[in-house]
């Protein structure tokens, strides 16, 4: 009797264990899948499908030929929906996103995989690799193979005809200004440009943490002492002609630090491709220029507010193509994939930044040599009126012009600004 019950209890337990096995969703990932793998790969994502397979696609194709790529479109108004609805494997999502799916435990646990030695995850930025560990509480649920950042850009050769030291990393704001302040307006000479009033206060407000709008309560907050110090700061800046802020065009190429009537710009490091490079492409302007960290506040110097994390390439815990969403993933953070891209014109960088095109030898590192504000706060712009923040910059713009020639006081300026921007912000 008791050797018949064993055997019973053997039974059950080896038919628990096979039908474990036949009927578990659970997919084991490999490190390293087959290259002739045959799947149908769901990529959600919010940029249209031949945007991606330019970027992403047709490149992991020519690897991996037999895996089917259908892109999904989403927005942040439909993002839960599609989620659920359409079950994508792979997430190429915003950094906000991305944390709420971390939250909600609805992402696959990278670290092992992402772990092994011929991965080469030293490769990736430290300070990124960093911050995503910390959104996944030690873990690592996704990876960005991209970012954006700023830089201080400088020519070398005003700086040296006025015998003026270069500038430095981790300068604050009102260092630049000081420093800008040293270059002779009587030769047509300014420190520093910035497109326009309205682009200079943003940067300068965003290094302090500040925004022009409370979503949350739905009010404007420009009226305030934190914003006058910034207006104060660049309308004296601006009145010493120590700046100078021509309210240019977004894609003008011939800017006064290209022309060389400006000592230094602030800017993003597709200025490089889109104005020093065309430039020199297109009417042989050659500038002798370099590099340093873009400004930052006084209270955290080692930390760049414009060095943000913009988004996630992450698989979905309820996918069963885990091993195809894997192989996408890992090819696209891959030093092979870096290189491909890296003589292509960029409006982001790489975060291998070891393969960032560099033939001239200047300081790339300026871009990604402080760490990034992984506690910047994005606006939500469902929130907000339809072209709200275009109608506010116009309104900045047009009080701050005011102040500029003396029809207003800067008082009376931002009273006008508040009140001219909570109107807009009330319009449904």
């Amino acid at each position: 009797m008791r050797k018949r019950l064993i055997a019973m209890l053997m039974v059950v337990l080896l038919l628990t264990l096979f039908s474990s096995a036949c009927f578990s969703t659970e997919e084991t990932i490999q490190y390293e899948g087959d290259s002739k793998m045959t799947a149908t790969l769901k990529v959600m994502t919010n940029a249209d499908k031949s945007y991606f397979m330019k970027e992403y696609g047709d490149l992991f194709q020519s690897k991996y030929p037999n895996i089917e790529i259908e892109v999904v479109n989403y927005n942040s108004a439909n993002f839960e929906k599609v989620v659920k609805e359409q079950k994508p494997d792979l997430l190429l999502i915003s950094i906000d996103e991305y944390a709420q799916l971390i939250e909600e435990n609805r992402l696959v646990d990278l670290s092992t995989l992402l772990a092994n030695d011929d991965y080469n995850l030293e490769g990736i930025h430290p300070e990124i690799i960093n911050a995503h560990r910390q959104m996944g509480k030690g873990k690592l649920y996704g990876l960005q193979s991209e970012f954006l950042t700023k830089a201080i850009f400088y020519n070398k050769d005003l700086f040296d005809k006025y015998n003026t030291p270069y500038p430095q990393d981790q300068m604050t704001w009102n260092e630049l200004f000081q420093l800008a302040k040293r270059f002779p307006a009587e030769d047509g000479v300014s420190g520093l440009y910035i497109r326009n009033f309205v682009t200079l206060a943003d940067d300068i407000a965003l290094s302090k943490h500040l925004s022009k709008v409370d979503t949350k309560n739905v009010k404007v907050t420009i009226n305030t002492e934190s914003y006058k110090e910034i207006f104060e700061s660049i309308l004296d800046a601006y009145e010493s002609k120590a700046v100078t802020l021509p309210d240019l065009d977004l894609f003008e190429v011939y800017d006064p630090f290209i022309t060389g009537n400006s000592a230094m710009t602030v800017d993003y490091y597709y200025y490089i491709h889109n104005n020093i490079n065309w430039a020199k492409d297109e009417k042989g302007i050659t500038l002798n220029w370099e590099l340093a960290s873009a400004p930052v506040d006084e209270s955290s110097r080692e930390i760049s507010p414009y060095f943000t994390l913009g988004g996630a390439t992450a698989i979905n815990a309820e996918s069963d193509q885990k091993q195809a969403a894997w192989e996408f993933l890992k090819f696209q953070h891959s030093e092979e994939f870096a290189k491909a891209k890296s003589r292509t014109t960029r409006f982001f960088m790489s975060t291998r930044t070891g393969t960032i095109y560099n033939p001239e030898g200047k300081r790339m590192e300026a871009f990604y040599n402080l760490k990034p504000d992984i506690n910047f706060t994005r606006l939500n712009y469902d929130l907000l009126p339809k072209g709200f923040l275009r109608n506010l910059e116009g309104v900045v713009s047009s009080e701050a012009k005011a102040v500029m020639v003396g029809v207003k006081t800067l008082d009376e300026a931002m009273v006008s600004m508040q009140e001219r921007g909570q109107k807009l912000l009330d319009q449904k």
